[in-house]
Parts: C-alpha cells; sequence; structure tokens
C-alpha cells in the first residue's frame, strides 16, 4: 500500500535529492573554488569599467557637460568659501594643533611613508567592496536555497504521496515542485556571478525570468498538498462525526 503512494512522487522526491547533491557540491566548491570564483568576479568588475570607461569616450559631450556643471558649481562655493576662508584665515595661524588635525597629519605621514603597502591593500580590498560582497552573498545563498528547496521538495512528495490525490497529478506537482526547487537557487548563482558586471539591480532583473518560474512551481506543488491535505482531513473529520 506504501509503495503504490509512494510511486506517483518518486521522481520528485528524485529531484529532491538531486538538489541536496547540488547544494553539497556548490557548497564544496565555494570552498575550494574560492580564489578562481573571486578572480571571475574580479574579472567580470574591471570588464564593467571598461564599457564604462569606453562609454566616457564615445560620449565626450556628456562628461564635459558634467565637467562643466561640476566646474561652476565649485567656482560657486569657492566664491562664497573665500571671504570666510580671509576672515578666519588670520585667527586660525597660531593656534596649536587640535588632537584630531594631529592624528590625521600623522596618517597622511604614514600613508606617504608606505606606498607599497597602499597598493597591496587597495589590490585585495576588491573583496571588500560592497558589489563584490554582496556577489558572494547571493552565491553563498543559493546553496542554502538549494538544500533548503531540496528538503522542501521531499517532504512535500511525501505529503502528497499520501493524500487523495490523483497519481497523475500527485507526479506533476511532485516533479514541477523538485524543478522549481533547482530553478529558482540557480537563479541566485547567476544572479551573484552578473552582479559585479551589471550592477546589484541589473543583475536582479537579468535573472527574474529564471527566478519567477522557479517561484511558480514550488507555489504549485505547495498549495497541492496543502489543499488535497486539508480535504483528506475534512473528509475523515466528517466520517467520525
Amino acid at each position: 500500500m506504501t509503495e503504490l503512494m509512494i510511486k506517483p512522487v518518486r521522481y520528485g522526491i528524485l529531484i529532491g535529492l538531486l538538489g541536496l547533491v547540488f547544494g553539497i557540491g556548490w557548497a564544496f566548491w565555494l570552498v575550494l573554488g574560492h580564489e578562481r570564483i573571486h578572480k571571475s568576479l574580479e574579472k567580470s568588475a574591471l570588464e564593467r569599467k571598461e564599457v564604462h570607461s569606453l562609454i566616457d569616450i564615445l560620449e565626450p559631450d556628456n562628461v564635459q557637460a558634467n565637467t562643466s556643471a561640476k566646474g561652476v558649481h565649485n567656482e560657486h562655493s569657492h566664491g562664497q568659501s573665500s571671504n570666510n576662508e580671509d576672515t578666519h584665515q588670520h585667527e586660525e595661524e597660531g593656534k596649536p594643533l587640535q588632537k584630531d588635525e594631529y592624528t590625521d597629519m600623522m596618517n597622511k605621514g604614514q600613508q606617504m611613508m608606505q606606498p607599497g603597502e597602499d597598493k597591496h591593500q587597495h589590490g585585495e580590498g576588491m573583496h571588500d567592496s560592497p558589489i563584490m560582497e554582496l556577489a558572494h552573498k547571493r552565491l553563498v545563498r543559493g546553496h542554502l536555497h538549494l538544500m533548503g528547496l531540496g528538503l522542501v521538495s521531499i517532504v512535500m512528495s511525501l505529503i502528497l504521496g499520501f493524500t487523495s490525490a490523483p497519481p497523475l497529478f500527485k507526479t506533476i506537482a511532485s516533479v514541477f515542485t523538485g524543478i522549481g526547487g533547482i530553478i529558482y537557487p540557480v537563479a541566485w548563482i547567476v544572479m551573484g556571478y552578473m552582479t559585479p558586471q551589471l550592477g546589484a539591480a541589473a543583475a536582479e532583473a537579468y535573472v527574474i525570468v529564471i527566478a519567477g518560474p522557479g517561484v511558480l512551481l514550488v507555489s504549485f506543488g505547495l498549495i497541492s498538498a496543502i489543499i488535497f491535505l486539508l480535504k483528506d482531513v475534512f473528509a475523515s473529520t466528517v466520517k467520525q462525526a
């Protein structure tokens, strides 16, 4: 009896297990292939900078307009502040340096004395930039969603197998849930790789075509399992009454 109930949803269970295996493998790759992933993200970010530089070369009028606007703003600001600077210049001369000013001067001196260290830190700082940090977070979320939705697919398939739903409907619902449980996490992985190249919002819009169907498929399976489960519970309650 149990075998007959599980048989229609075995494909959904299998896809859910494959999702778990994929999630575990992706976690290992995030750890073991971290350097390769980071280089790939850096390459995408560099390509984006080159594209923006090319746009600036091909459209110099926009760049010149922005530069002129900034120049007018700076000139206006300089004209307003020149009187205040002349007024307070003599008052500030002869005063001892404050603590914050002394600290700033010391930091600038250390930076001038250690140019090689600054270049090294600048080269390693790509991982600390917000866009790179967001890209890595999205890649990790792909692993988390693979594990979570893989378990959801398996549990949902088992629940649906023990309901009174038609066998063909059980197969379709379980398979849809398993496929959606893989498509949606893959969208996060693709979005993580595209984030340095397209930007945060553009990368999210880029994968909406992938993520949307994945959410719909998982929702279809979950709603189907809940409906038939409630139907069976209500039917058994009526019979007992």
